[in-house]
């Protein structure tokens, strides 16, 4: 598999397509930063706010390197418009959703930051060296991330509460697999990214979930059910 090492190698669909990878992904990972920020000072115990202080600061980071790899590809228009949009004009759903409640932060990343993971980890053996290595670093952090959120689930007193919550987002994380769908395959394969497309990616996705769900004693959620609300939204 041929690798890039620079902008300059790569042809202009396989630069289009990186675009649209790099862009969706920095606007992900800033509007999580708007997202979760309220918990810094309202979720519920020292600990959780500590945690939420940590996701904003891994989120934030993720995207402005995300940003700054997108700006050497001088796409001017579309940087700025990730970096003026607020809640309610992020390019996905999932994205432009508040989070009223702190089991709808536990939730949230326990399922949104677990899909946008599979993505890192399809992402991180991409032949255009400088995504693959970013995508690698930040795998460590979002790991973290979910290990924290495990373990509130596993402890949480209201589990209706919980199950609610989880019931709500496992729709809207599938949103981030299903987006990757409509890439041009060919391309992807140039990139050595074509999982991103492959079925057996979300197939997977859903089968861990419903296996950790059951696991922290909650009800695995319909995948059939959730699929039929991702064929609406496109």
């Amino acid at each position: 598999m041929q690798k890039f090492s620079s902008i300059k190698e790569l042809s202009l669909d396989l630069k289009n397509t990186l675009i649209d990878i790099i862009a969706l992904r920095a606007d992900f990972e800033l509007a999580m930063v708007e997202q979760i920020s309220p918990w810094l000072v309202n979720a519920p115990t020292v600990d959780d706010r500590l945690f939420s202080a940590k996701v904003v600061s891994d989120e934030l980071n993720h995207g402005w390197q995300l940003v700054r790899l997108l700006e050497e590809f001088n796409v001017k228009d579309k940087l700025a418009k990730i970096v003026d949009a607020r809640l309610g004009i992020h390019m996905l759903e999932v994205s432009n959703l508040p989070l009223f409640n702190w089991e709808d932060v536990i939730a949230f990343v326990f399922l949104v930051d677990r899909a946008g993971l599979y993505q890192l980890r399809a992402i991180k053996d991409c032949s255009f060296e400088p995504l693959a290595n970013l995508a690698s670093s930040m795998i460590k952090e979002e790991e973290s991330h979910l290990f924290y959120s495990e373990n509130v689930l596993k402890a949480y007193q209201n589990r209706n509460r919980v199950q609610a919550a989880l019931n709500f987002w496992f729709p809207r994380a599938l949103e981030m697999l299903y987006r990757a769908k409509s890439l041009n395959e060919a391309h992807l394969r140039d990139l050595n990214i074509s999982e991103l497309t492959n079925d057996k990616l979300i197939e997977e996705y859903v089968s861990s979930i419903n296996e950790e769900i059951r696991k922290l004693g909650y009800t695995e959620i319909d995948y059939d059910k959730n699929l039929r609300y991702n064929i609406v939204l496109k």
